[in-house]
């Protein structure tokens, strides 16, 4: 039985959580203190803490310090009635795997529960991998098929062992935050390690729910990327969605408020926060869907606009950008042998937009949180506020977006894609000729 401890001066408050855990069959224990809370936490060692920011004695923040001192492994569910967006910042920075805001749901504590026992499980199988010795893989040419019992784990049939990934994690929660570039509007992001088979999916900071990081769920692909399933949004994906493709995090909980930050934007301190959060190789396998012949969508002639993608040994972008000049015609080509190939020549690469196109992006409701420091302006041919870091950014940053929508198969891909004058929406087009090839 899952034991789950209540640190909180408020009897209404044990008595409801109460209420709602034991009926959902967990033993629950109670302390009013943070003094008394964290000698219960060393003798009971619970699964879950659910620990009130504001306490007699030493505050909750003060006593998640201390018990994370003990054990940095240890599952805490903040709670507070009487907090804000730098508090819940803070508790996520200092440690705390989630934080609830007063009055309780029923609907939202159950599924912080769930959530936070399925970290617990993150934690403790990185704790063992860690104890691993690295196991000689030979044996794998033989694997027909990868196949995992526990309850809703993606299951890949796989033809050589050649194509095999190992599936990674991040190994610790961590926050992140800014604006978002179309809504304007301050808006946060925190990532949680999942289980293996998991897959990289969204969340909502206030509703339940979560969307897949892949194709079937896209909504929209004019000027960024989104997905929406059940009404739960994500926008503006495609650069985090690049950094994990480029890293290979195959299982990640992200949890935003409706569109993911985006900094300066280039994708340099995503790379920085996922390393930050720690890069975990996990138990299993991802086969790569390796591309065995040539799929072009477009005109492929010197002028034209296309997207193909061919055979390759090693995951390839090559991308032209066709301007007036002084931009004129450009391009770069990344092989992906590293991350650090991605995190030095594209990471870079930050957003571009023109002039003539704002009052068209403004009508429609976007780029309100476009800044002279996070995105490039461009008017006849010219860049307005800042010095290009490349000659060619131009064409590196399609490239990020071509990384961050590929990776929405859902799976590594082993191709060559070269692309000129193209966007988002052929992008998805072609993800979704990859997927009805290779996956249905």
């Amino acid at each position: 039985m899952d034991k789950i401890l209540i640190i909180d001066d408020e009897k209404n408050i044990q008595v409801s959580l109460a209420s709602i855990l034991e009926d959902e069959g967990f033993k629950v224990y109670f302390a009013s203190t943070g003094e008394e809370g964290y000698e219960k936490f060393l003798n009971l060692r619970p699964d879950i803490i659910f620990l009130d920011i504001w306490l007699p004695g030493i505050d909750g923040l003060e006593t998640m310090k201390k018990i994370l001192n003990d054990d940095k492994f240890q599952v805490i569910v903040m709670i507070s009635g009487h907090g804000n967006i730098t508090t819940a910042v803070q508790a996520v920075k200092d440690g705390a795997y989630d934080f609830l805001e007063k009055p309780l749901s029923l609907e939202k504590v159950l599924l912080s529960v769930k959530k936070g026992l399925s970290y617990k499980k993150v934690l403790d199988e990185n704790k063992r991998l860690k104890t691993i010795i690295s196991q000689n893989t030979d044996d794998l040419e033989d694997t027909k098929s990868l196949k995992k019992e526990n309850t809703g784990q993606i299951q890949f049939e796989i033809d050589n062992a050649e194509y095999l990934k190992k599936q990674k994690t991040v190994e610790r929660s961590n926050i992140f935050y800014g604006i978002g570039l179309h809504s304007g509007e301050k808006t946060g992001m925190s990532i949680s390690p999942l289980p293996v088979g998991k897959g990289i999916r969204f969340e909502n900071i206030s509703s339940p729910g979560y969307i897949p990081a892949r194709i079937e769920f896209i909504d929209r692909t004019n000027y960024a990327t989104s997905i929406m399933k059940d009404g739960l949004e994500a926008k503006t994906i495609e650069h985090l969605m690049a950094v994990l493709h480029a890293f290979g995090i195959t299982n990640l909980a992200i949890k935003i408020t409706k569109e993911v930050p985006i900094d300066d934007g280039s994708a340099t301190k995503f790379c920085k926060f996922i390393r930050d959060s720690g890069i975990v190789e996990q138990d299993d396998y991802i086969p790569e869907i390796v591309i065995k012949e040539p799929i072009v969508i477009g005109d492929e002639s010197e002028d034209g606009k296309f997207i193909k993608v061919e055979p390759a040994d090693v995951f390839t972008v090559k991308y032209t950008t066709v301007y007036p000049e002084p931009l004129g015609i450009r391009s770069h080509e990344i092989v992906l042998n590293s991350e650090e190939d991605f995190e030095n020549d594209i990471a870079p690469a930050r957003t571009y937009g023109f002039v003539s196109e704002f009052n068209k992006l403004s009508e429609l409701g976007l780029v309100e949180g476009g800044r002279l420091n996070n995105f490039i302006l461009i008017d006849n041919g010219k860049v307005l506020n800042t010095e290009l870091r490349f000659e060619n950014e131009m064409a590196r940053h399609k490239i990020l977006d071509i990384f961050g929508d590929f990776y929405l198969l859902g799976r590594p891909l082993r191709a060559k894609i070269t692309a000129q004058k193209t966007g988002h929406s052929d992008n998805a087009e072609m993800v979704n000729a990859i997927k009805e090839k290779y996956l249905t």
